[in-house]
């Protein structure tokens, strides 16, 4: 009798836990990837359904994905999955020390983009490799959570348009 209750209280803890880690994991990811993906003034043509890697221009009081100050200059946030992690690198290709991980339990990413090739500073249509980059306003990231305690994997979807490249375009 004991024995078993005590089981079930672990149990029970164990999956709160890991709901407890899921849902903060499920509010980080989407503030963690809007900020920098919708300050994107290009890609690099090494982006993929895998990976997305933005430039922009820093200045101010900007801060990069790890958290450190930008004083001006190109920035570079690599985005990408690895160890069952979303990590960023602020190099590319990576350097030592220039990526981490962000957030723990992202089993997969997959990306999309929307490309604008009329433009008219809206989205056509979501394709995995653009055959233009420049033609890419927008960027469509679904990533796949880890949850041992559910046979399925959720997922957080999240789309950003990237307003230097839409503002641009825009008469």
């Amino acid at each position: 009798g004991v024995i078993s209750i005590a089981l079930s209280n672990r149990q029970s803890y164990q999956t709160k836990e890991s709901m407890s880690r899921l849902q903060e994991n499920l509010r980080l990811l989407p503030d963690i990837l809007r900020k920098p993906i919708s300050m994107a003034e290009s890609l690099h043509p090494a982006s993929g359904v895998d990976r997305i890697i933005v430039l922009y221009t820093g200045g101010g009081d900007m801060v990069n994905s790890l958290g450190n100050p930008i004083t001006a200059g190109p920035v570079v946030n690599h985005f990408y999955v690895r160890n069952n992690a979303l990590y960023c690198g602020v190099t590319y290709p990576a350097t030592p020390g220039s990526e981490q991980p962000l957030v723990d339990g992202v089993a997969s990413m997959a990306v999309q983009y929307g490309i604008d090739t009329t433009h008219q500073g809206q989205v056509e249509r979501y394709v995995d490799a653009p055959n233009d980059w420049n033609e890419v306003i927008s960027a469509r990231i679904t990533l796949r959570l880890l949850d041992p305690t559910l046979a399925r994997q959720p997922e957080v979807v999240l789309t950003v348009a990237m307003r230097p490249r839409l503002l641009s375009r825009l008469p």
